[in-house]
């Protein structure tokens, strides 16, 4: 009797590699993105900047009669109130800006520091997070977020009650969310209640396509099939779920919209960007690897 031994050889754009390989892209980006937020809290004391009400302080939202760039208000205030972050607000027919400075700075001095500068400022609406309040959000953040991996683990193991797929899933979802939180902090987003929802959402996302995947690949019995055919059906159904929602995305964020709205959709299309490659590049070539070397399929 000849012992057959599995092919792990692919066709890519002509050539035959290894597709084991594949997974190493994935996991560079995974071990890239964990020694920038690693970086970042050596630096800085924190894995991610954190937005006002995670951290406290004192956001002051303004509207201008004209329209007003963020370095010309950062260039008024930062001499006399030191670290302040501005943000424009975009919107139909809005103009201004989002400004965050420290709890104990007075609100309106920073009012009158702009008018002093020449920024008419028409109208404004001032928000005061104390330390205990956003301590309180901060918690709870990070337990939501806890909260949602164990229970996809849970659902998972209950579904697949095998530990390769299962870890897999779970591994791919993690990645998808460190490596967001990676990017963010290259693109300037702050971790805020605002993406805290679009990162719980993102985890269902992730979950959506990484569950199809193994059920194509495991569960369902499609006689005739390879295994290359079958992670390719189901490549087609998840890139169309992936993409079409890319798009809705992309939508948003060429809107004048509000800027709650805005990284919501950036952090949803960042993720989304990422889980195409930790489905298709991590999980699927972990389960392909897994079911030839069981002879499942």
């Amino acid at each position: 009797m000849v012992d057959m031994k599995p092919d792990y050889k692919i066709s890519v754009l002509g050539r035959q590699i290894d597709y084991r390989v594949l997974a190493i892209i994935p996991v560079v980006l995974l071990v890239m993105s964990v020694g920038l937020l690693v970086n970042k809290y050596v630096t800085t004391g924190d894995f991610f900047d954190r937005s006002i009400e995670l951290r406290g302080g004192t956001l002051i939202n303004i509207k201008t009669s004209t329209d007003v760039q963020v370095q010309a208000i950062q260039n008024a205030l930062g001499t006399d109130f030191g670290s302040v972050a501005v943000r424009s607000l975009r919107g139909f027919g809005t103009q201004g800006a989002s400004i965050q400075v420290g709890a104990e700075i007075d609100y309106n001095k920073v009012i009158e520091r702009l008018n002093q500068s020449g920024i008419d400022v028409i109208d404004f609406s001032v928000e005061n997070i104390g330390s205990a309040l956003s301590s309180v959000f901060w918690s709870q953040a990070q337990t939501g977020i806890i909260v949602a991996f164990i229970m996809m683990g849970i659902i998972a193991f209950i579904v697949f009650r095998t530990f390769v797929p299962s870890f897999a899933i779970i591994m791919s979802a993690a990645s998808d969310i460190v490596v967001t939180l990676a990017l963010m902090q290259v693109f300037g987003i702050e971790f805020s209640l605002a993406s805290l929802g679009a990162i719980l959402m993102l985890i269902g996302y992730s979950v959506d396509t990484d569950i199809m995947l193994t059920s194509r690949l495991l569960r369902e019995k499609e006689h005739g099939l390879s295994m290359g055919e079958k992670i390719t059906g189901a490549l087609k159904t998840g890139l169309t779920m992936s993409l079409t929602s890319i798009g809705a995305m992309i939508a948003i964020l060429i809107m004048p919209l509000p800027d709650v709205l805005i990284d919501i959709a950036s952090v949803i299309f960042i993720g989304l960007t990422i889980d195409i490659a930790n489905t298709w590049l991590f999980n699927s070539v972990i389960l392909r690897w897994y079911c030839e070397a069981r002879g499942i399929g």
